[in-house]
């Protein structure tokens, strides 16, 4: 299976999006594209080059956050594809496109001889409301977009990000026993259980000490977020204050007095269209 994926990282480097985006190409003569990523030039070519002689059948997001998603307008028309996407990240980024639900499969082009190659479509949110994963089948291999990344631990920021559903999808992603992991941010991860298991037992980690520091007092989010991340680069402070609120409103949901979460990061308003999709991955663990 392995040639028929080949990723490309974007050059987008950062505290939240690791080395960069990867974009990946699924299939042989006829592809499929994962999040094409920035609307970087220079990855646009790279991109534009890798495909060269071949047919793109279709171009395919996790979500709708903007190093992600942005290059799929100029893509989808460039090289005359549809745009797949759950519904939500489609009216996210005001774009038409086929929209995808848990369970549903796209075909994958794959060698004469090799049969029955195709993605199949999970819901994950956590990290966004709007989140896929898509499994290769039959390997098994995982493409796991922000939900799940290849270092560190991805962030789930108030308010579109829910602790709650977070903790969900990782089961369910568990469940499925993945193969690998190809994430959208940070190198492939071949041992897909025990990556699952440590980002859910993270989670749970960050949540218990959230919880411990609202215990002994602290009770505003800059404060817990002090107690529990420590001193942060000016860059991860305001996202270490969104996962901050987040796991505030989920510790709200359990029947826990906690303090009220703060704004958050990129805001979704009541007509789900974004005020900022801006966000990568990464989240200071």
């Amino acid at each position: 299976m392995t040639k028929l994926v080949e990723g490309i990282v974007a050059p987008n480097p950062g505290p939240l999006t690791l080395q960069g985006t990867t974009t990946w190409l699924v299939g042989e003569e006829r592809i499929l594209i994962i999040d094409p990523g920035p609307a970087d030039g220079e990855h646009l070519d790279r991109l534009t080059h890798e495909i060269e002689g071949r047919t793109v059948e279709g171009i395919l997001l996790t979500h709708a956050h903007a190093d992600h998603s942005a290059a799929a307008p100029r893509l989808a028309q460039s090289m005359s594809a549809p745009i797949l996407a759950s519904s939500s990240t489609l009216a996210r980024l005001g774009l038409a496109g086929r929209v995808l639900a848990e369970g549903d499969f796209v075909p994958v082009d794959a060698p004469s001889g090799v049969d029955r190659v195709k993605l199949q479509v999970i819901e994950t949110p956590g990290h966004s409301a709007d989140h896929l994963a898509f499994l290769l089948l039959p390997d098994r291999w995982l493409f796991t977009g922000d939900l799940v990344l290849g270092s560190g631990s991805s962030a789930v920021l108030h308010p579109d990000g829910r602790v709650g559903d977070y903790l969900a999808s990782l089961r369910k992603l568990e469940a499925l026993r993945p193969a690998r992991l190809l994430p959208g941010h940070g190198p492939e991860v071949a041992d897909a259980e025990a990556k699952l298991e440590e980002y859910r037992l993270h989670r749970l980690e960050r949540e218990r000490q959230i919880e411990a520091a609202v215990a002994s007092g602290s009770d505003t989010v800059d404060a817990i977020r002090d107690s529990v991340y420590g001193p942060l680069p000016s860059g991860l402070s305001a996202a270490a204050s969104a996962s901050v609120s987040a796991h505030l409103a989920h510790l709200a949901e359990r029947g826990i007095d906690a303090p009220a979460p703060g704004p958050g990061m990129f805001e979704v308003t009541g007509s789900d269209q974004p005020g900022e999709f801006e966000a990568g991955g990464g989240e200071a663990r």
